[in-house]
């Protein structure tokens, strides 16, 4: 059985994530082809824009078999964690043979020099980033520079593919990689840009700024830097910057755009904002990443009936509990991990709460996630 995994937050879907289904397949010669996709939140910061259940149902009629959730912890971090715990759940599987990801260069060597060059941390690429950074540079900005100034590939997807490829080979994984060239198609951000734009009251399309109350909440709950800095990505530098711009307050996207500097870009300040926003601690993080290696379960969102041999493979290699039925969550799992998979559950019920908001009393309440269905092709 040849197993194909991606990993994306298909924010929303589009063409781009169409093609890479129907190339992984072929190039690979996949039997099924599995995702680990982000759930409500993403990395940049912000509610994914449609549920997980709309966006796994896209992927399933696009030529997906499986939909698995990445961790709220994976999914809404930067690009380390995320590569790591993507890599992380597709190996617990113990089915997978392949991994695919679009590429701006689609040349696999390079990435894969690249990813080599990154973990040895050589002395050219940190002279490099450090004298960005002496130059006024954001990191971003002095990392993308070092990257291009070493022969290192320094675009988006490419970036994003040799932190897989970091990944892989910091784990020894047999895992066979896949480059995919990406094709020319409408972007997610412009997209999401397009559904706002067009949204309606009942819309259950969502953004930063239907948090916003939220955020204000949480940030006026804390005594000092101190308390606050004790969230994920939150130095005490960075704290202290926040409660500082507090008094100035008026919404999610707004106070981005008053926090961040030259070392804190929008992306930065809005993903520690929205860790606020969350109650996501570092100390968290550490305990799924030492305990679990950021894997500690694996949670279905959807699948076609016709891969139910994929499934009956799965519950055989499996090397975490595979939670088809999260009744059985607190029984399968140590109690630290289970801790971290309630704040997964509570941020779940926030954002349904939320879209339910928008849709609008005649559509009920939210479904709370023990009584959620499967989404089945």
């Amino acid at each position: 059985m040849k197993v194909t995994g991606i990993i994306a937050e298909c924010n929303p879907l589009h063409e781009g994530h169409k093609y890479l289904l129907q190339e992984a397949r072929k190039v690979t010669g996949a039997d099924y082809i599995v995702i680990a996709m982000s759930g409500d939140y993403v990395q940049r910061g912000a509610p994914a824009i449609i549920s997980k259940e709309q966006r796994a149902s896209a992927l399933l009629q696009s030529g997906a078999d499986l939909v698995l959730e990445l961790p709220l912890y994976v999914s809404a971090s930067g690009a380390d964690y995320f590569a790591r715990g993507g890599i992380a759940l597709l190996e617990s599987l113990g089915v997978v043979t392949d991994l695919a990801f679009g590429s701006e260069s689609g040349d696999l060597s390079l990435l894969q020099d690249a990813a080599r060059e990154l973990n040895e941390d050589t002395k050219a690429f940190r002279e490099a980033l450090q004298n960005g950074l002496r130059k006024g540079l954001t990191f971003p900005q002095a990392r993308a520079e070092a990257m291009t100034s070493t022969d290192l590939p320094a675009s988006p997807n490419d970036l994003l593919g040799t932190e897989y490829l970091r990944a892989l080979d910091r784990t020894g994984s047999r895992i066979r990689p896949h480059a995919i060239p990406r094709t020319d198609a409408v972007s997610a951000s412009s997209l999401r840009a397009q559904m706002l734009e067009n949204r309606r009251d009942s819309d259950p399309c969502l953004c930063r700024d239907d948090f916003s109350d939220h955020l204000l909440h949480a940030l006026y709950g804390v005594r000092d830097a101190e308390d606050l800095s004790v969230c994920l990505d939150v130095s005490t530098d960075l704290a202290g910057r926040i409660l500082h711009e507090l008094p100035s307050y008026s919404s999610f996207t707004a106070f981005c755009e008053a926090v961040k500097t030259r070392n804190y870009t929008y992306t930065r300040v809005s993903r520690a904002l929205l860790h606020i926003l969350l109650g996501m601690r570092q100390d968290t993080m550490e305990t799924l990443d030492k305990a679990a290696g950021l894997c500690g379960w694996i949670r279905p969102i959807g699948f076609r009936r016709s891969a139910a041999p994929l499934l009956t493979q799965l519950s055989a290699c499996s090397a975490v509990p595979f939670l088809d039925k999260l009744s059985r969550a607190e029984d399968l799992l140590p109690a630290d991990l289970f801790a971290v998979l309630s704040e997964d559950l509570r941020a779940e019920f926030l954002y349904d709460l939320m879209a339910a908001r928008r849709r609008g009393p005649d559509h009920g309440k939210p479904v709370v996630a023990f009584r959620k269905p499967l989404v089945i092709l």
